[in-house]
């Protein structure tokens, strides 16, 4: 019987596989085979590729490719399972591909959802607003530099209205759309939803007021994955990339230079961050 065990146990350990290797691609001065980083490469791709095998408990490869539309098709037709790719890289793929997650600058906001409302049975089209004018809930960075950057992707660009309102504040955003004085108003989402959330379904303090759209700003560059991967992976590699600027500043500053720039870390992305697409 002991013998059984033992046998049915080798057999056991013979039909488990290790884990498919991930392929990563990595854009290079020359194209070259899938295969763990060589000992010549930079030693912040070599942390890279040996931090994520780790925390991926497989192995993790590099495929060199000649630049994002190389990487993006690659990745579409499931010759890699990640890819940096670029705004224009992107649509050509967006049925089998999806963003997972961008690089935050030092010193910038976080892509946070921005709406724009107008008054209740209003047309909020860009026709309809053009020379008109849009108010702004104060002068930060994140409630007047963000708006305007998304109004722009949205198709309402700096030179459609004929006015800008920054105000001082939300509130104050609100009683100039309401008292006539602005015909939009472009808000951070949590600030709309602090002014016009009610205290229970019933209460609408913005029943007055109607969403045209919310929508994030749309990333120039993004870590892409296929759609086709298992959730647990694509949260295990967000893990991963989350913390990497906390723990292992080499493999960090060379996978931020994949896309780009001196990162502060990198943000988990919606699918479609490398589109001007709207938020349900």
């Amino acid at each position: 019987m002991k013998r059984l065990i033992l046998a049915v146990a080798a057999l056991g350990l013979m039909g488990a596989s290790a884990p498919s290797p991930f392929r990563i691609a990595v854009v290079a001065s020359a194209t070259a085979p899938c295969a763990p980083p060589s000992a010549s490469a930079p030693a912040g791709e070599r942390a890279y590729f040996d931090l994520m095998s780790k925390r991926l408990g497989r192995a993790v490869i590099a495929c060199q490719v000649s630049g994002f539309a190389d990487g993006a098709a690659g990745l579409a037709a499931g010759r890699f399972d990640m890819a940096a790719l670029d705004d224009t890289s992107f649509p050509a793929v967006k049925t089998g591909v999806r963003a997972a997650m961008t690089l935050r600058s030092p010193g910038s906001v976080v892509r946070v959802p921005v709406i724009m409302a107008v008054k209740a049975g209003r047309d909020g089209s860009p026709s309809a607003l053009k020379g008109r004018t849009i108010a702004f809930g104060g002068s930060a960075q994140v409630s007047l530099d963000l708006p305007r950057q998304v109004l722009a992707q949205q198709g309402y660009g700096p030179n459609l209205f004929a006015n800008e309102l920054v105000t001082q504040n939300d509130v104050a955003a609100l009683e100039v759309l309401r008292s006539g004085k602005a015909d939009a108003v472009a808000l951070q989402a949590a600030a709309w939803q602090r002014q016009c959330q009610g205290k229970d379904p019933k209460d609408r303090p913005c029943a007055d007021l109607t969403v045209v759209w919310r929508a994030r700003p749309q990333a120039a560059r993004a870590f892409a994955i296929r759609r086709d991967l298992p959730d647990t992976l694509r949260y295990r590699l967000l893990g991963v990339h989350l913390a990497m600027h906390q723990e292992n500043s080499a493999a960090f500053a060379w996978a931020a230079a994949q896309l780009g720039g001196n990162g502060a870390d990198f943000q988990p992305a919606e699918s479609q961050a490398l589109e001007p697409a709207r938020l349900p």
